[in-house]
């Protein structure tokens, strides 16, 4: 039932995807693109103290929007604890969207009741016991990703491969890419010769085995 209540949110168009958000639940419930997976919590826990904050002023409203130069990400609270988080490009029918998630509050309620209930199943059920860690864990490597992207010597390669991967994912394309790019960058030296290993990692983000082969076709020039 929770798929289905996703899925009938993303037909709605211009939708990305959208987050069910229960307060101190990070168990993911989630039709978002891969690239959202890591923060879509972090997202919630925003919304949380932003409806607490109105909830403190007496003001209740519908809908919480915040904007950006990409996307628009629309909130509406479910219940006193949940909230679903929409996340849509600019160009969204606020109205269509807001009719939709109207139509649908029952089964949202619903679905947060379930999660809730997840969470009390998982919580009672034993624990196995926590293994030491020995050893600290490696010293994250910090990288300058927007130096990377456009003062670095691969500064034209990467705009190339951003206008060729905002043709396969849409307008959150240069979001993602600059997620990957970070990640990649970590992992070695940012060099030509990796560049292979960075279009990999962008075709997953992709998923659509079409949309990847011609995403490769565009920047065929720069591997090699």
């Amino acid at each position: 039932m929770m798929e289905d209540i996703l899925k009938e949110i993303k037909n709605v168009p211009a939708v990305m995807g959208s987050y069910i958000h229960v307060t101190g639940i990070t168990a993911v419930h989630s039709d978002l693109p891969k690239i959202f997976l890591n923060k879509i919590y972090d997202v919630g826990d925003a919304v949380d103290r932003i409806i607490k904050v109105n909830q403190s002023t007496n003001m209740h409203a519908n809908n919480i929007e915040l904007k950006y130069e990409e996307a628009v990400i629309i909130v509406r609270p479910i219940d006193s604890d949940a909230s679903l988080i929409t996340f849509c490009e600019t160009g969204i029918n606020k109205k269509t969207l807001n009719m939709t998630t109207g139509m649908l509050s029952n089964e949202l309620k619903e679905a947060a009741k379930r999660i809730r209930s997840s969470k009390k199943a998982a919580s009672s059920k034993p624990q196995a016991p926590a293994v030491p860690v020995t050893e600290a864990p490696p010293a994250k490597q910090e990288v300058d990703v927007n130096k990377i992207l456009h003062a670095g010597p691969l500064a034209k390669v990467f705009q190339d491969f951003q206008n060729a991967f905002a043709m396969a994912i849409g307008p959150i394309g240069e979001m993602v890419m600059k997620d990957t790019v970070e990640k990649w960058a970590k992992k070695g030296d940012c060099s030509g010769a990796r560049l292979g290993e960075l279009v990999e990692m962008l075709c997953k983000e992709i998923d659509d085995k079409s949309l990847e082969a011609e995403f490769k076709e565009a920047i065929s020039k720069h591997l090699i």
